[in-house]
């Protein structure tokens, strides 16, 4: 039962999205924050992120919009006295506080319980002394290594376990990557910067493992001991890749029965023994050659994997985390309606296969260094859900890195020497290189030999080299249409290959009886009666998936996270899901980004995980027929494309205005309006601040609102911005530039107002502006509603919100990028003086 003296609880949010954290930190937190509130409990929650749903969703009152660190989270427990706090759901910032908290006493002195992490458990995180300690107490096998203060102790470590080795910092103030050494000369490098990182000046040594298969494995436990494992996760890429940087697929598809029952032991005996309430995600490095293993990481904070798992299983982990560590056992969980009331106590079984793909961030940031190693560089991931490897494999691989138009991307260029050297040493598009190897005739043993990656995944890429010289070879053959579906290849990759209409290919499907049908996500593989209504696709005969309902808003996501924009985007399209609800329509969402809030079962009447492709998204068009389709951010050719279908109402937010207006590239500050085709109404002034201090826009990441102008100048500024809308016939969310020099203020251009800037707006004037889209393009705005709002508006602080930027954790030496390069946001604000 839950505890009913619990009434208030705080969560830590995870701050600026970066590489290695998307949303999946506030989809979790979002998912908690419902739940609480469900149970009577209140939720808090701490966070400087402005594009945290999370903290739209809570009340303003109980959000506190400051950097979540140890000063600010002891201030808010004095001033709120929450009885609870949640530290797993802010990543190792959070940890990192939740740690000092219980170290000092703090927690104990002010009677706030720690949920989901007791006293060893939260020890043990990011301490690979505790870590090896805990791991040895269940006798299970650690890697060798040792815990140094000095580069003379480590040097003394390495004569004995010899080189190659690991360095890692202890108790890292921020997460911090694993720096693999083969050298004299690579680790006194890596233990400067290691000893730098760290708050006590020490570094870990460890044996490397480098070459071992990657496995993971995802659990719970609930307070009486009862334990049931999720998922396990296999990565393609051996341990010296990260697992970010790595192909995942779910289910394992290698291990042998033992080496799998040996795993999950191992996890359950990790769980126990911390007496674990929660969820739990080991990491473990296995020597294919004999099936011994080592315990690499045990993580007790929600990450992206365990987000991965949920899309995989559809299990619902953060939910029954959630009951759990509100006292409920596993088996007194009660989910959803959707849900069989067994599901929350047994193992997941799934009867289709997940891929997840990196998405890399180098075509914004042309100098990093491209090489996989255990530095994570990737900024998203797509995945691909299907009936089999390959299918799922192809699908993941479309919506990542490349174009539609191609097959299989070629890299015949490149040379064999080079080709080999990128065998041996992978860069980002390995996977290209992995199946252009295959091409030319290399032997998979000798491809596993060089890559450390299992003989099974290279038959599996054979057979979609065999699918590819089926479609170049026999175009327009209905087997080979019927052998491409099967194998993940879609329509767009065969109507650009064979230069006919998109159209024309769905009629040879037809013939070919190869149409495809849904399947549903659920954890029980059909054993158990669910209705939860998230699908794929593939090409069998019995399709779970009809139209939903005769008023549907089909809503079509981002996609994998990429550098710019995305994870606002895709709280923008979380948001777009809320208020499409809210006015009366049923939802579906399309996306394949397994860290999106978007997918959010809470958010949507019903998800499709597919390509963000045309073929997709037309064969969900047909499914679903909605009467609206809303695409969050320009995509010109899938925009162009879905509206040749016949009376589809299509629109893009933030609107498209497709003026081809050429912007200025100096400016300084902005007007922001909402117009309709009838008025237009000034929201508020915003100052555009360059971080470059030259005034080019594209370098603008930084903002402030308002921007203070006197009154004579703002009544000025107005009518010119009035002048240029009426001469625009733009409607929506509109931006009106102005460039000061010299005390003289110029009109200088005219845009939408960017998604990023829609977000910080409706924090800094408590509008929320993304509805008001909404309502605008599906009529049911009031603007005598909206006129008095904006009259009434009065912004009494100053709002800031400052772009995050990757190029520390890429070793890039730059500190400030132009927009194109953004990874996140932060937020502050101030009183007005």
């Amino acid at each position: 039962m839950i505890d009913n003296d619990m009434k208030k609880v705080l969560i830590l949010g995870g701050g600026p999205s970066k590489i290695g954290q998307e949303n999946e930190l506030d989809n979790s937190s979002f998912e908690t924050a419902l739940l609480l509130k469900q149970n009577n409990i209140q939720p808090f929650i701490v966070d400087n992120n402005p594009f945290s749903l999370t903290a739209s969703t809570i009340d303003n009152e109980y959000v506190y919009t400051v950097e979540v660190n140890s000063k600010n989270v002891k201030h808010i427990i004095e001033s709120t006295h929450p009885d609870a706090l949640i530290a797993t759901l802010g990543g190792l910032k959070a940890i990192n506080v939740a740690q000092s908290l219980v170290t000092s006493g703090f927690l104990q002195k002010h009677n706030v319980t720690l949920l989901g992490l007791n006293n060893k458990a939260l020890k043990m995180i990011n301490n690979p002394y505790h870590i090896k300690k805990i791991i040895r107490a269940v006798s299970e096998p650690v890697v060798p290594s040792d815990i140094v203060s000095s580069e003379h102790e480590a040097f003394s470590i390495v004569r004995e376990i010899g080189f190659p080795v690991i360095v890692k910092s202890i108790s890292a103030h921020e997460n911090t990557h694993r720096q693999i050494c083969q050298n004299s000369e690579s680790l006194s490098d890596a233990l400067t910067e290691g000893f730098e990182k760290s708050s006590v000046d020490k570094c870990a040594i460890e044996k490397s493992v480098v070459g071992y298969k990657q496995v993971e494995m995802v659990g719970l436990r609930d307070a009486d001991g009862t334990k049931i494992l999720i998922s396990g996760l296999e990565d393609i890429d051996p341990v010296g890749i990260h697992s970010g940087d790595s192909i995942v697929v779910a289910p394992i598809q290698t291990l042998t029965d033992p080496e799998y029952q040996s795993l999950r032991n191992a996890t359950f005996k990790i769980m126990e023994f911390l007496k674990i309430v929660g969820s739990c995600h080991v990491e473990f490095a296995l020597d294919s050659n004999d099936g011994n293993y080592f315990i690499t990481k045990i993580n007790l904070n929600y990450n992206r994997n365990m987000a991965l798992v949920e899309r995989a299983t559809g299990y619902p982990l953060q939910y029954v985390t959630t009951l759990l560590y509100l006292g409920v056992n596993l088996k007194s969980v009660e989910l959803p309606a959707a849900y069989h009331r067994l599901t929350a106590i047994m193992e997941p079984t799934i009867d289709h296969v997940v891929v997840k793909m990196p998405v890399w961030p180098f075509e914004n940031v042309k100098h990093a260094d491209e090489h996989l190693n255990t530095i994570m560089k990737s900024v998203g991931s797509t995945i691909g859900v299907g009936r089999s490897v390959e299918e799922a494999m192809l699908k993941a691989l479309r919506s990542s890195q490349f174009s539609p138009k191609d097959i299989l991307p070629s890299m015949r260029d490149i040379s064999n020497d080079e080709l080999i050297s990128q065998l041996i040493h992978p860069q980002i598009n390995r996977f290209l290189v992995l199946i252009e190897a295959l091409r030319r005739g290399y032997q998979v043993e000798d491809l596993t030999e060089l890559t450390k990656i299992d003989q099974f995944y290279f038959y599996k890429l054979k057979q979609l080299l065999n699918t590819e010289e089926k479609i170049i070879n026999y175009p327009l053959k209905l087997e080979t249409i019927e052998a491409a579906h099967q194998n993940g290849f879609g329509d767009g990759m065969m109507s650009e290959t064979w230069d006919v209409p998109i159209d024309y290919i769905k009629k040879l499907s037809m013939q070919a009886k190869s149409v495809p049908t849904y399947k549903m996500i659920e954890p029980s593989a059909g054993e158990f009666d669910e209705n939860i209504l998230s699908f794929y696709s593939s090409y069998e005969i019995e399709n779970e998936s009809s139209q939903f309902s005769n008023k549907t808003a089909l809503v079509i996501g981002r996609g994998g996270n990429k550098l710019g924009p995305n994870t606002a985007a895709d709280y923008y399209t979380a948001e777009i899901l809320i208020q499409l609800r809210k006015v009366g329509y049923k939802t579906v969402i399309i996306n394949n980004n397994p860290n999106s809030l978007s997918l959010n079962p809470n958010l949507s009447d019903k998800r499709y995980i597919e390509p963000i492709q045309l073929g997709d998204i037309l064969n969900i068009i047909r499914t679903e027929n909605p009467v609206r389709v809303f695409v969050p951010g320009n995509r010109h050719y899938l925009m162009k494309e879905i509206k040749k279908e016949q009376n589809l109402n299509v629109q893009i937010l933030p609107p498209d205005q497709e003026t081809g207006v050429i912007l200025p590239k100096k400016v300084t500050y902005a007007l922001n309006f909402f117009v309709t085709k009838q008025k237009s109404y000034f929201i508020s002034t915003e100052k555009l601040i360059n971080n470059k201090s030259n005034g080019d826009i594209d370098f603008i990441t930084n903002y402030q609102i308002p921007f203070f102008i006197n009154k004579v100048q703002l009544s000025k500024d107005i009518d010119i911005s009035q002048e240029q809308i009426a001469k625009s016939n733009w409607i929506g969310l509109v931006q009106i530039l102005f460039n000061k020099e010299n005390g003289i203020s110029e009109y200088v251009g005219i845009r939408p107002l960017r998604l990023t800037e829609t977000i910080f707006m409706s924090h800094a004037t408590g509008i929320n502006w993304i509805r008001e889209l909404v309502k605008f393009y599906t009529n049911k705005l009031e603007t005598n509603e909206l006129e008095t709002n904006i009259k009434n508006l009065k912004i009494s602080k100053v709002f800031n919100m400052q772009a995050n930027f990757p190029f520390k954790q890429l070793r890039v030496n730059k500190k400030y990028g132009d927009s194109s390069q953004e990874v996140g946001a932060r937020i502050t604000f101030n009183d007005i003086k």
